[in-house]
């Protein structure tokens, strides 16, 4: 009887502490507050939905790091609320974001400017300095995988033969090396066609550099190329031969 009793007590303590948890949480608050209760409810919202955002909300700030929120402190003036502080600040990011892409986009389309690195900018001026005929030794050291691997941020031992070819179209034309890359692709065989406004001998260069790139012993697949430079034009042919062990 007296261990009967015992497990009753146990589930009498269970269901006081769920109790507990679902008891509804009454406070007093201002007029203020109140007023702005009513506009939420008003609009559909519940007492509880307000105050489960509210307590979110201050959690998740009061979760920031420290050096953020010295960045508030520093920054936002004394009487200012927290909302106007942010509403300037998200402002001000927007406005520096937009004046950084549309210079940039301006200098790119008007003056025809490129985002060229230290290593790419000696190679292209050791290439203009070359023979006409010598042009393997500027474009076989390149960054290109340094590129590759920041854009991706992926191991290149883990990349596909995809995505390193949908890097290549999307950083070397938002450097401006070229206008427009077009890719083609049929079963294991890639067809690239690099489109810029320079010369033959551009299109030379940056053949025998993308030749090195996909000859790369790094990379995890083999690969076979063909490529013909034109005037205006660079046509590469990439064809994926075995995956290395």
């Amino acid at each position: 009887m007296a261990h009967t009793n015992k497990k009753d007590n146990g589930n009498s303590d269970e269901t006081k502490e769920v109790e507990s948890k679902d008891k509804p949480i009454y406070v007093k608050v201002d007029e203020t507050t109140r007023n702005i209760i009513d506009k939420y409810k008003n609009l559909g919202t519940t007492i509880s939905n307000l105050v489960k955002v509210a307590v979110e909300m201050y959690d998740e700030y009061n979760s920031m790091s420290p050096e953020v929120k010295a960045i508030v402190d520093t920054y936002k003036e004394e009487e200012e609320k927290l909302v106007s502080f942010l509403e300037r600040a998200i402002s001000y990011y927007g406005k520096q974001k937009n004046l950084d892409r549309d210079l940039w986009v301006r200098t790119r389309d008007e003056m025809k400017m490129m985002l060229i690195g230290k290593t790419t900018f000696n190679q292209l001026i050791a290439a203009a300095e070359a023979p006409q005929d010598a042009l393997d030794k500027p474009f076989k050291k390149n960054v290109a995988f340094d590129l590759i691997l920041w854009y991706t941020e992926k191991p290149l031992k883990n990349l596909t033969i995809d995505e390193i070819i949908a890097t290549i179209q999307k950083v070397w034309v938002v450097a401006n090396y070229f206008y427009k890359i077009d890719v083609h692709k049929e079963g294991d065989e890639f067809h690239l066609l690099f489109k810029h406004r320079q010369n033959k001998r551009y299109s030379r260069y940056w053949l025998g550099y993308f030749t090195e790139v996909f000859h790369a012993e790094e990379l995890a697949f083999k690969c076979i190329t063909e490529g013909q430079a034109f005037d205006e034009t660079l046509s590469m042919s990439i064809k994926v031969g075995y995956k290395k062990k």
